[in-house]
């Protein structure tokens, strides 16, 4: 049930994002509070690729720094309650989500991952090592 509810959101957040967008602090949260629990390998797989749907999305196109700031406290909150592997899991959603933001978002984001590391350095490197390897290995 809970695979197919995300697999539904993430088909959704493209059609809908107008509709999503004055909700996606709320969203953000409620698919952020399931990373500690102890979910199914393929309900965390489609947890992660919905997160990254709604950034893709939602958080990307808007350019809005206030929602960046707001998505990065999201994920610092949580982060520390979570496994390392769920972690770093996250923190490839998050590089990615830096590859495809815009010059003035990416810079925020970036910025924002150097000063609030707090429990999650890890994490925080791991975001940023993904960003660049997939960048460094990519075909012009």
């Amino acid at each position: 049930m809970l695979i197919f509810f995300y697999s539904l959101l993430q088909k959704m957040a493209h059609d809908l994002r107008t509709t999503l967008s004055p909700i996606y602090a709320d969203l953000l949260q409620k698919l952020l509070s399931l990373l500690p629990r102890s979910i199914s390998p393929p309900a965390l797989t489609c947890l992660l690729e919905t997160l990254s749907s709604l950034f893709r999305y939602l958080l990307i196109p808007s350019v809005n720094l206030v929602l960046v700031d707001q998505t990065w406290d999201a994920i610092c909150q949580v982060l520390p309650k979570c496994h390392g592997e769920i972690q770093r899991a996250v923190a490839e959603v998050w590089g990615s989500c830096l590859r495809r933001m815009k010059r003035e978002a990416r810079e925020n984001a970036v910025t924002l991952l150097a000063d609030r590391t707090g429990d999650i350095e890890d994490a925080s490197a791991w975001a940023l090592v993904f960003a660049c390897k997939v960048c460094i290995y990519s075909s012009p």
